[in-house]
């Protein structure tokens, strides 16, 4: 998997509450702790289907959620 984007303060939490598929839809409390969004994406060559994968991360750098988008 590489990183594709990473967005920090108000722009993370947008993209971390935006809907799928091109946000990563995070419920309110997950959103309101996001200072750090990371998006990560499979290569065309990992075996098994292409997906994005968010990760949150507070303030702090603690993992606070991660959601999976399949079809990348």
């Amino acid at each position: 998997m590489n990183l594709i984007a990473k967005f920090t303060g108000e722009a993370a939490r947008k993209e971390a509450a935006g809907k799928p598929p091109f946000g990563a839809g995070f419920n309110a409390q997950v959103v309101a702790k996001t200072e750090t969004l990371e998006v990560h994406g499979s290569e065309f060559s990992d075996p098994g289907p292409d997906y994005c994968e968010f990760r949150a991360f507070d303030a702090s750098g603690n993992l606070v959620g991660t959601k999976r988008v399949n079809g990348y």
